[in-house]
């Protein structure tokens, strides 16, 4: 009966022990998640921050895995509920998961040469015959994702301060990322959309021209959830704001020279 006793109370004492472990020290033997929204194809994000993710794991000496949220919703939420660590958020999700949730913290922003990452353009085919705002009128236009800023929120707030609402337009839609709204306009799915400079230069060698911008936003930046420890914190922002291996920064934007 003693014995039976002892074994009930040594399991409540672990219990109880393990109760006081804060999260973050699983989350640290687990590894962290680095997650981004799909702004592009799943392959090109890949392509992009696998650098990234592989130098903050080593720097840290914590495993990091990459994680691409299937929309920005998702992005937000996962965010916001503490199932991510890390994240490149734009504007409009990092406002969205500040104010529903509020426990995430910035870690750096995006710094590339002429703040490229930071403006949005307005574009059209090269060929076509939209040629400024004023020719979108009676036209399709292409908008990202819904809750995207640089591919939704401000392109609209661009057509609306020219005088256009969506009422002028022929037809619009969303579809789904800032590449998907160049590839919509370039084959002509749509005759005009809005998006990311930096985007834009991916495929301006093709058909497309702006129209109108580029137009100055808020920062893209990367943040973390707050209740992750201190030193751990100071170790990402550091690690990040060290950075200058040219093939990391280069891997995620020709154009990028570092965090800030």
């Amino acid at each position: 009966m003693r014995d039976l006793v002892m074994r009930i109370v040594l399991h409540f004492t672990c219990l109880l022990i393990f109760s006081l472990i804060p999260i973050w020290a699983f989350s640290a033997e687990r590894g962290f998640s680095f997650a981004v929204p799909p702004y592009a194809n799943p392959v090109s994000i890949q392509q992009q921050y696998k650098p990234l993710v592989d130098y903050l794991a080593q720097t840290i000496n914590i495993p990091i895995r990459l994680t691409i949220s299937p929309n920005y919703i998702s992005h937000v939420m996962n965010l916001g509920r503490g199932k991510v660590d890390i994240a490149f958020v734009g504007p409009s999700p990092y406002v969205r998961a500040k104010d529903k949730f509020g426990n995430i913290e910035l870690l750096a922003k995006f710094q590339m040469k002429e703040s490229i990452n930071d403006r949005v353009v307005i574009v059209a085919r090269s060929d076509g015959d939209i040629k400024t705002l004023d020719d979108i009128d009676n036209s399709t236009f292409a908008f990202g994702d819904y809750q995207s800023f640089g591919s939704h929120f401000m392109p609209h707030y661009i057509l609306n301060q020219h005088g256009l609402s969506l009422k002028a337009l022929t037809a619009y839609d969303y579809v789904g990322s800032h590449d998907n709204v160049a590839l919509s306009v370039l084959h002509g799915d749509f005759d005009a959309g809005g998006l990311r400079f930096d985007i834009f230069q991916k495929y301006q060698n093709r058909a497309l021209r702006i129209i109108f911008g580029p137009v100055a936003i808020s920062p893209h930046v990367l943040v973390c959830r707050s209740d992750l420890p201190a030193t751990q914190k100071k170790a990402l922002r550091q690690a990040l704001l060290n950075l200058d291996q040219k093939d990391v920064l280069r891997a995620i934007n020709k154009s990028m020279i570092g965090f800030a």
